[in-house]
């Protein structure tokens, strides 16, 4: 069985596209295939908890592979998130579950995806016409920064982690998002653990990119000056435009190490006029958060008993499930409306990046997901961003931002 799976995993890795088709390695077509990038999608969750085919296009602002393809998308950072799996027994369970839906997913569509293990594989299965996909983890395959369950994910594939757990402080690290959406105090630790310290070493060693995203600004800083490679921030907004996100002082010091941020898509994180309208009454600002902040604040309404026999994970299931859907179920105020951020607006964000650091370190993390208002303002729309951007930098600059930045970040995480 084990060598069953790292056979398919080099298969997939190889970007053959099975037994009656010719093999084929890092060619000099597949090296200057253009590469569309975002690096932060949460397709597989969606496979996972609303039991869609993500090949057929689907209604609303969260992500599918055909809608993202069809805009020109060829390659993803699949970011599976383990959100209200607080219990600590149960986050690389549920890392664990969505990692082997991503490869069965791929397997089941195999003639369209590969999942991609090195640059080489991507830059491969891209120039094959099918969309490359690397597995990365948001809000932790493991909060007790386990090495060994560190090294067992990466067998698997995992190539990114984010390294603040997304609702709450781990045994590792602070997360910014404790108190708004786990309702603990954001500054537990007053940084990372020497456990954490271990945890980035490691991730050094094994080649998987750091991913500093809703740490706290310590821990954010702490990763940077720890970490051998590049870091990211793989969906973020710029403070300097819109009041929220990477300060210009962590995007030179995230710069300096050759890291880059990935430009986020929420209309909350993204758009001034929309973060002036949420400020104008609490009960604005509300809605706005309400689906995604319940659906990431998830707790289970049981905790498990001695004893259990799968009585809790049911519960979990059920719960969570309804979390997730609900996303779905969300619909933006008809006042607000007028002021969803175009793509100019997000444009806006990669201009001041430019301007501050340079085009090397800025591109694609939009984080799309239902539950809010967005630009794009679906998975239709990346032709639209990159409209947006030919009007405020170069075509090579274009080419950098919407591919490129991501494969020499992914390319580096291995320090040596």
């Amino acid at each position: 069985m084990i060598q069953s799976r790292r056979n398919a995993l080099k298969l997939l890795g190889a970007g053959a596209l099975g037994a009656m088709a010719p093999s084929f390695g890092a060619s000099a077509q597949a090296q200057n295939a253009p590469i569309m990038m975002d690096g932060h999608v949460h397709i597989i969750n969606r496979v996972y908890w609303e039991g869609i085919d993500a090949w057929q296009e689907q209604p609303g602002v969260g992500s599918d592979y055909a809608r993202a393809r069809k805009a020109g998308v060829n390659c993803v950072i699949d970011n599976i998130g383990t959100y209200g799996a607080w219990n600590y027994n149960y986050s690389p369970k549920q890392a664990l579950r969505l990692i082997e839906t991503a490869h069965r997913f791929a397997e089941r569509h195999s003639d369209k995806m590969a999942i991609a293990l090195t640059v080489a594989d991507a830059r491969a299965i891209v120039a094959s016409g099918r969309v490359a996909v690397f597995l990365g983890c948001e809000s932790g395959i493991d909060h007790e920064g386990d090495l060994a369950v560190l090294g067992a994910m990466h067998r698997l594939g995992l190539r990114t982690l984010q390294f603040a757990t997304q609702s709450g402080y781990n045994a590792f690290a602070d997360s910014a998002l404790s108190m708004i959406q786990g309702g603990q105090q954001p500054e537990h630790f007053k940084g990372m653990t020497e456990r954490g310290f271990a945890m980035v070493r490691e991730m050094n060693r094994l080649g998987i990119l750091i991913d500093i995203t809703h740490g706290t600004e310590t821990v954010q800083k702490q990763l940077i000056e720890a970490s051998r490679a590049p870091v990211v921030a793989s969906h973020e907004g710029i403070r300097a435009v819109a009041g929220v996100g990477l300060s210009d002082e962590m995007l030179k010091v995230l710069a300096a190490k050759g890291g880059l941020v990935g430009i986020h898509g929420a209309a909350a994180v993204v758009g001034p006029r929309y973060r002036k309208w949420m400020g104008e009454k609490p009960d604005n600002a509300q809605h706005a958060g309400r689906a995604v902040n319940r659906m990431v604040g998830y707790m289970p309404s049981v905790t498990r008993t001695p004893g259990d026999h799968g009585e809790y994970i049911a519960k979990f299931d059920d719960e969570f499930r309804q979390r997730w859907r609900e996303l779905g179920e969300w619909k933006e105020l008809p006042e607000a409306e007028a002021v969803v951020p175009t793509a100019d607006e997000w444009a806006a964000q990669v201009d001041h990046v430019i301007k501050t650091v340079g085009a090397d370190h800025v591109a694609f993390g939009l984080d799309a997901v239902g539950g809010r208002s967005a630009v794009p303002r679906d998975a239709s729309g990346y032709g639209d961003l990159v409209a947006a951007l030919n009007k405020v930098t170069t075509p090579e600059n274009v080419r950098k931002i919407t591919g490129e930045n991501w494969l020499r970040v992914l390319e580096k995480a291995k320090a040596v």
